[in-house]
Protein backbone atom coordinates (compact mmCIF):
# COMPACT_ATOMS: atom_id res chain seq x y z
CA UNK A 1 0.00 0.00 0.00
CA UNK A 2 1.43 3.28 -0.90
CA UNK A 3 1.13 6.38 0.94
CA UNK A 4 -1.36 8.28 -1.21
CA UNK A 5 -3.44 4.71 -0.74
CA UNK A 6 -2.59 5.27 3.38
CA UNK A 7 -3.51 9.18 3.16
CA UNK A 8 -6.87 8.29 1.52
CA UNK A 9 -8.15 5.58 4.13
CA UNK A 10 -7.26 8.15 6.65
CA UNK A 11 -8.97 10.54 5.43
CA UNK A 12 -11.90 7.92 4.94
CA UNK A 13 -12.18 7.06 8.25
CA UNK A 14 -12.03 10.07 10.07
CA UNK A 15 -14.97 10.87 8.38
CA UNK A 16 -16.81 7.59 9.07
CA UNK A 17 -15.78 7.96 12.96
CA UNK A 18 -17.84 11.52 12.88
CA UNK A 19 -20.43 9.71 11.21
CA UNK A 20 -20.80 6.75 14.03
CA UNK A 21 -20.28 9.27 16.93
CA UNK A 22 -23.35 10.94 15.60
CA UNK A 23 -25.40 7.78 15.04
CA UNK A 24 -24.36 5.84 18.62
CA UNK A 25 -24.86 9.39 20.32
CA UNK A 26 -28.33 9.21 18.76
CA UNK A 27 -28.79 5.28 19.75
CA UNK A 28 -27.75 6.42 23.69
CA UNK A 29 -30.35 9.06 23.36
CA UNK A 30 -32.94 6.62 22.63
CA UNK A 31 -31.75 3.44 24.56
CA UNK A 32 -31.14 2.05 21.12
CA UNK A 33 -29.20 -1.31 20.83
CA UNK A 34 -26.36 -1.54 18.80
CA UNK A 35 -23.27 -3.81 18.10
CA UNK A 36 -20.19 -3.01 16.19
CA UNK A 37 -19.83 -6.20 14.23
CA UNK A 38 -17.73 -7.80 11.49
CA UNK A 39 -14.66 -6.29 10.61
CA UNK A 40 -15.44 -3.34 12.51
CA UNK A 41 -15.43 -5.58 15.89
CA UNK A 42 -12.32 -7.66 14.66
CA UNK A 43 -10.32 -3.81 14.19
CA UNK A 44 -11.30 -3.10 17.63
CA UNK A 45 -9.55 -5.83 19.30
CA UNK A 46 -7.17 -6.06 17.36
CA UNK A 47 -6.05 -2.57 16.40
CA UNK A 48 -8.09 -0.81 18.73
CA UNK A 49 -9.78 1.09 16.41
CA UNK A 50 -9.88 0.56 12.33
CA UNK A 51 -8.07 -1.83 10.46
CA UNK A 52 -5.07 -0.10 8.85
CA UNK A 53 -6.62 -0.60 5.59
CA UNK A 54 -10.36 -0.73 5.90
CA UNK A 55 -12.37 2.26 5.09
CA UNK A 56 -15.61 1.70 6.34
CA UNK A 57 -17.67 0.88 9.79
CA UNK A 58 -20.25 -1.78 10.42
CA UNK A 59 -22.92 -2.16 13.20
CA UNK A 60 -25.48 -4.39 14.03
CA UNK A 61 -28.47 -3.64 15.29
CA UNK A 62 -31.32 -6.15 16.60
CA UNK A 63 -34.59 -5.31 14.25
CA UNK A 64 -36.59 -3.82 16.59
CA UNK A 65 -34.22 -0.92 17.17
CA UNK A 66 -33.01 -1.03 13.76
CA UNK A 67 -36.28 -0.13 12.76
CA UNK A 68 -36.77 2.73 15.39
CA UNK A 69 -33.22 4.02 13.95
CA UNK A 70 -34.58 4.18 10.40
CA UNK A 71 -37.83 6.36 11.53
CA UNK A 72 -36.18 8.61 14.34
CA UNK A 73 -32.44 9.17 12.32
CA UNK A 74 -34.02 11.37 9.28
CA UNK A 75 -35.72 14.38 12.07
CA UNK A 76 -32.31 13.87 14.25
CA UNK A 77 -29.17 13.32 12.75
CA UNK A 78 -27.08 15.90 11.43
CA UNK A 79 -28.54 17.75 8.24
CA UNK A 80 -25.42 16.48 6.32
CA UNK A 81 -26.07 12.92 7.48
CA UNK A 82 -28.61 10.80 5.20
CA UNK A 83 -30.00 7.86 5.79
CA UNK A 84 -30.61 5.78 2.63
CA UNK A 85 -32.03 2.13 2.19
CA UNK A 86 -34.34 0.57 -0.52
CA UNK A 87 -37.10 1.66 1.28
CA UNK A 88 -36.42 5.44 0.74
CA UNK A 89 -34.50 5.40 -2.29
CA UNK A 90 -35.80 2.65 -5.02
CA UNK A 91 -32.73 2.62 -6.93
CA UNK A 92 -30.47 2.16 -4.03
CA UNK A 93 -28.49 -0.67 -4.55
CA UNK A 94 -28.22 -2.53 -1.54
CA UNK A 95 -30.52 -3.81 0.91
CA UNK A 96 -29.00 -2.82 4.41
CA UNK A 97 -28.75 0.90 5.58
CA UNK A 98 -26.14 2.99 5.19
CA UNK A 99 -25.55 6.79 6.87
CA UNK A 100 -23.83 8.93 4.31
CA UNK A 101 -21.96 12.06 4.69
CA UNK A 102 -23.39 14.46 1.61
CA UNK A 103 -20.64 16.82 2.01
CA UNK A 104 -18.40 13.97 0.89
CA UNK A 105 -17.66 11.92 -2.15
CA UNK A 106 -16.73 9.07 -3.09
CA UNK A 107 -16.28 6.26 -6.04
CA UNK A 108 -16.51 2.36 -5.36
CA UNK A 109 -12.92 0.92 -5.74
CA UNK A 110 -14.81 -2.62 -7.82
CA UNK A 111 -16.91 0.09 -10.14
CA UNK A 112 -14.23 2.69 -10.31
CA UNK A 113 -16.48 4.74 -12.52
CA UNK A 114 -15.76 8.83 -11.57
CA UNK A 115 -18.87 9.44 -12.84
CA UNK A 116 -20.70 7.31 -10.23
CA UNK A 117 -19.83 8.70 -7.31
CA UNK A 118 -21.42 7.79 -3.78
CA UNK A 119 -20.66 9.44 -0.32
CA UNK A 120 -18.44 8.36 2.72
CA UNK A 121 -21.10 6.17 4.64
CA UNK A 122 -20.90 3.34 7.61
CA UNK A 123 -23.52 0.81 7.04
CA UNK A 124 -26.09 -0.79 9.56
CA UNK A 125 -27.42 -4.16 9.36
CA UNK A 126 -30.65 -5.55 10.69
CA UNK A 127 -29.61 -8.96 13.43
CA UNK A 128 -32.65 -11.03 12.82
CA UNK A 129 -33.39 -14.21 14.52
CA UNK A 130 -33.14 -17.94 12.26
CA UNK A 131 -35.35 -21.06 13.24
CA UNK A 132 -33.63 -23.10 15.93
CA UNK A 133 -34.40 -26.68 14.28
CA UNK A 134 -30.82 -27.39 11.83
CA UNK A 135 -32.72 -28.34 8.76
CA UNK A 136 -35.37 -25.66 9.12
CA UNK A 137 -31.96 -23.42 9.11
CA UNK A 138 -30.29 -24.38 6.39
CA UNK A 139 -33.12 -24.25 4.56
CA UNK A 140 -33.85 -20.72 5.62
CA UNK A 141 -30.72 -19.69 4.51
CA UNK A 142 -30.56 -21.62 1.21
CA UNK A 143 -33.74 -19.39 0.45
CA UNK A 144 -32.90 -16.32 1.00
CA UNK A 145 -29.30 -16.35 0.02
CA UNK A 146 -31.03 -17.50 -3.00
CA UNK A 147 -32.77 -13.92 -3.03
CA UNK A 148 -29.72 -12.28 -2.16
CA UNK A 149 -28.12 -13.50 -5.46
CA UNK A 150 -30.56 -12.36 -7.80
CA UNK A 151 -30.48 -8.81 -6.05
CA UNK A 152 -26.75 -9.13 -6.83
CA UNK A 153 -27.39 -10.34 -10.48
CA UNK A 154 -30.29 -7.77 -11.55
CA UNK A 155 -27.00 -5.20 -10.86
CA UNK A 156 -24.36 -7.56 -13.13
CA UNK A 157 -21.85 -4.48 -13.79
CA UNK A 158 -21.12 -4.19 -10.08
CA UNK A 159 -20.35 -7.93 -8.80
CA UNK A 160 -17.28 -8.38 -7.18
CA UNK A 161 -15.24 -10.24 -9.67
CA UNK A 162 -12.37 -10.42 -7.20
CA UNK A 163 -13.99 -12.09 -4.16
CA UNK A 164 -12.86 -15.70 -3.50
CA UNK A 165 -15.98 -18.14 -4.41
CA UNK A 166 -16.49 -22.03 -4.14
CA UNK A 167 -16.76 -23.79 -7.36
CA UNK A 168 -20.41 -24.36 -6.78
CA UNK A 169 -21.16 -20.76 -6.54
CA UNK A 170 -18.87 -20.16 -9.86
CA UNK A 171 -21.17 -22.26 -11.44
CA UNK A 172 -24.16 -20.36 -10.29
CA UNK A 173 -23.08 -17.45 -10.88
CA UNK A 174 -22.08 -18.14 -14.35
CA UNK A 175 -25.37 -19.63 -15.56
CA UNK A 176 -27.23 -17.00 -13.59
CA UNK A 177 -25.46 -14.39 -15.56
CA UNK A 178 -26.51 -15.81 -18.61
CA UNK A 179 -30.46 -15.27 -17.74
CA UNK A 180 -32.28 -12.80 -18.64
CA UNK A 181 -32.91 -11.44 -14.89
CA UNK A 182 -34.17 -8.50 -15.48
CA UNK A 183 -37.03 -10.29 -17.36
CA UNK A 184 -38.03 -12.06 -14.42
CA UNK A 185 -37.74 -10.14 -11.55
CA UNK A 186 -36.68 -6.60 -10.21
CA UNK A 187 -33.86 -6.20 -7.23
CA UNK A 188 -37.11 -4.38 -5.43
CA UNK A 189 -38.86 -7.26 -5.07
CA UNK A 190 -35.80 -9.18 -4.03
CA UNK A 191 -34.95 -6.66 -1.45
CA UNK A 192 -38.65 -7.13 -0.60
CA UNK A 193 -38.65 -10.73 -0.45
CA UNK A 194 -35.27 -10.54 1.31
CA UNK A 195 -37.33 -8.31 4.21
CA UNK A 196 -40.27 -11.21 4.76
CA UNK A 197 -37.83 -13.88 5.23
CA UNK A 198 -35.66 -11.97 8.00
CA UNK A 199 -38.41 -10.29 9.86
CA UNK A 200 -39.87 -13.48 10.27
CA UNK A 201 -37.38 -14.40 12.79
CA UNK A 202 -38.19 -13.77 16.23
CA UNK A 203 -34.05 -12.52 17.55
CA UNK A 204 -35.58 -13.34 21.46
CA UNK A 205 -36.60 -17.06 20.85
CA UNK A 206 -33.82 -18.01 18.26
CA UNK A 207 -30.57 -19.78 19.37
CA UNK A 208 -28.72 -18.37 16.11
CA UNK A 209 -28.58 -14.79 15.37
CA UNK A 210 -26.88 -12.44 13.47
CA UNK A 211 -26.49 -10.90 10.06
CA UNK A 212 -27.25 -12.71 7.17
CA UNK A 213 -26.58 -10.05 4.67
CA UNK A 214 -22.59 -9.36 5.60
CA UNK A 215 -19.70 -10.40 3.49
CA UNK A 216 -19.22 -13.34 5.64
CA UNK A 217 -23.19 -14.27 5.41
CA UNK A 218 -24.12 -16.98 7.15
CA UNK A 219 -20.71 -17.21 9.39
CA UNK A 220 -21.95 -14.17 10.52
CA UNK A 221 -25.04 -16.13 12.36
CA UNK A 222 -23.77 -17.30 15.63
CA UNK A 223 -24.77 -18.33 18.99
CA UNK A 224 -27.29 -15.40 20.55
CA UNK A 225 -25.22 -15.25 23.38
CA UNK A 226 -22.58 -13.99 21.58
CA UNK A 227 -23.63 -11.01 21.36
CA UNK A 228 -25.61 -10.27 24.93
CA UNK A 229 -26.59 -7.07 25.93
CA UNK A 230 -22.81 -5.59 25.07
CA UNK A 231 -19.99 -4.03 25.96
CA UNK A 232 -17.71 -1.04 25.68
CA UNK A 233 -14.58 -1.14 23.89
CA UNK A 234 -12.20 1.49 22.39
CA UNK A 235 -12.27 1.87 18.94
CA UNK A 236 -10.05 4.86 18.05
CA UNK A 237 -10.70 7.53 20.20
CA UNK A 238 -14.29 6.82 21.34
CA UNK A 239 -15.35 3.87 23.13
CA UNK A 240 -18.21 2.08 21.01
CA UNK A 241 -20.62 -1.17 21.73
CA UNK A 242 -19.36 -4.29 20.76
CA UNK A 243 -20.25 -7.84 21.17
CA UNK A 244 -20.24 -9.51 24.74
CA UNK A 245 -18.30 -12.60 24.03
CA UNK A 246 -15.92 -11.02 21.29
CA UNK A 247 -13.33 -13.82 20.73
CA UNK A 248 -15.99 -16.68 20.38
CA UNK A 249 -17.80 -14.64 18.00
CA UNK A 250 -14.21 -13.76 16.15
CA UNK A 251 -13.15 -17.22 15.94
CA UNK A 252 -16.57 -18.26 14.41
CA UNK A 253 -16.46 -15.97 11.86
CA UNK A 254 -12.44 -15.23 11.08
CA UNK A 255 -11.16 -18.15 12.72
CA UNK A 256 -7.87 -17.27 13.86
CA UNK A 257 -8.46 -13.67 13.79
CA UNK A 258 -5.61 -12.28 15.08
CA UNK A 259 -3.27 -13.40 12.09
CA UNK A 260 -3.22 -10.78 9.54
CA UNK A 261 -4.18 -11.30 6.06
CA UNK A 262 -1.52 -11.34 3.34
CA UNK A 263 -1.38 -7.95 1.56
CA UNK A 264 -2.75 -9.09 -1.51
CA UNK A 265 -5.91 -9.97 0.45
CA UNK A 266 -6.13 -6.43 1.97
CA UNK A 267 -9.09 -4.39 0.33
CA UNK A 268 -10.35 -1.28 0.48
CA UNK A 269 -13.77 -0.54 -1.09
CA UNK A 270 -13.73 3.16 -1.56
CA UNK A 271 -11.94 5.87 -3.24
CA UNK A 272 -12.30 9.44 -1.54
CA UNK A 273 -12.55 12.15 -4.04
CA UNK A 274 -13.95 15.40 -2.82
CA UNK A 275 -14.56 16.62 1.10
CA UNK A 276 -16.67 19.51 2.01
CA UNK A 277 -16.64 20.94 -1.75
CA UNK A 278 -13.01 20.14 -1.97
CA UNK A 279 -11.10 18.39 -4.25
CA UNK A 280 -8.61 15.33 -2.66
CA UNK A 281 -5.84 14.86 -4.27
CA UNK A 282 -4.01 11.85 -3.02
Amino acid sequence: MNKSDISNIKLLQQVDLEIVKAVASLCDRHNLTYYMIGGTMLGAIRHKGFIPWDDDIDLGMPRKDYEKLLMIAPKELPEHLKVVNYRNTPHYQYYITRILDTHTKVIEERIGNSSRYTHVSIDIFPIDGTPNNRFLRKFYFLRVLFHRALMSLCYKDSIDRKRNRSTVEKIFLWIMERLPIEKLTTPYKQKCKIDKLLRKQDIQTSNFIGNIMGAYRTREIVPAEYYGTGKMYSFEDIELRGVDMYDEYLTYTYGDYMKWPPEEKRKTHFKLIEIHGKKVNV
